[in-house]
């Protein structure tokens, strides 16, 4: 009867064993999914960035006193929000 009780109990550990071991792989994939996903995120997002900057840049070189009369503008604004 002791025998087939450790028996039982090392299937049960083996199946545990086996259980962690697929979890840790499965949490290893989740990880370096997300990691790709978040890279090229990253990445994207970068480029969108960039993108804003030059089309400013070339919006503030097209109109130069407009865009200084926004900008005291908008910080006339903040002031008058901040007191």
């Amino acid at each position: 009867m002791a025998t087939a009780k450790s028996a039982h109990n090392t299937s049960s550990q083996e199946k545990l064993r086996q259980a962690y071991h697929l979890a840790g792989e499965a949490a290893q994939d989740a990880a370096g999914n997300l990691r790709a996903r978040a890279k090229s995120s990253v990445e994207s997002n970068k480029h969108r960035a960039e993108d804003v900057v030059k089309k400013t840049e070339s919006s503030i070189k097209k109109h130069p006193l407009m865009s200084v009369g926004c900008a005291f503008l908008a910080g006339w604004a903040i002031s008058k929000l901040l007191k």
